[in-house]
């Protein structure tokens, strides 16, 4: 268990003890790679409710672009295989099961039903584009005889 002693050198001394182990809240491990002068922050955990759901909503919208961008340039690209597709169906699988183990906590019970709603969307395109591909693969294989 780690503590921490606050202490403020002034007129009036203020010391706290922090046990970090027992603090609730949204756990991050920021990815930036920028190397500055200052702190190095390995581990965040934010406490206020209103910033854990601006943070949960952003890191939310941004996934959910990645996997539309990705659908959209698998539909115009034609070197897409079935086997990419099927790995972002993964992928959403896995983004699913997070969203109700670990981002339920913190979202509005409205707000979780849509965003599973635009991930089970995302699901379905791929599935239908997967189905597509290898029913265009067998149609290619009984064509060549």
């Amino acid at each position: 268990m780690k503590r921490y002693v606050c202490e403020k050198e002034n007129k009036d001394m203020v010391s706290c003890d922090l046990d970090f182990t027992e603090i609730n809240g949204f756990k991050v491990r920021p990815r930036n790679k920028v190397k500055y002068d200052g702190i190095e922050v390995s581990r965040l955990t934010v406490v206020s409710p209103s910033l854990i759901e601006n943070v949960l909503k952003r890191k939310t919208k941004m996934k959910l672009n990645a996997y539309l961008e990705f659908l959209f340039n698998s539909l115009e690209d034609d070197d897409t295989t079935s086997g990419d597709l099927g790995l972002i169906l993964d992928d959403t699988k896995r983004y699913k099961a997070i969203i109700i183990n670990k981002y339920s906590k913190f979202l509005d019970v409205n707000y979780i039903r849509e965003l599973l709603l635009r991930v089970t969307f995302v699901e379905e395109e791929l599935k239908l584009r997967i189905r597509m591909e290898n029913k265009s693969f067998n149609q290619s294989i009984g064509r060549g005889r």
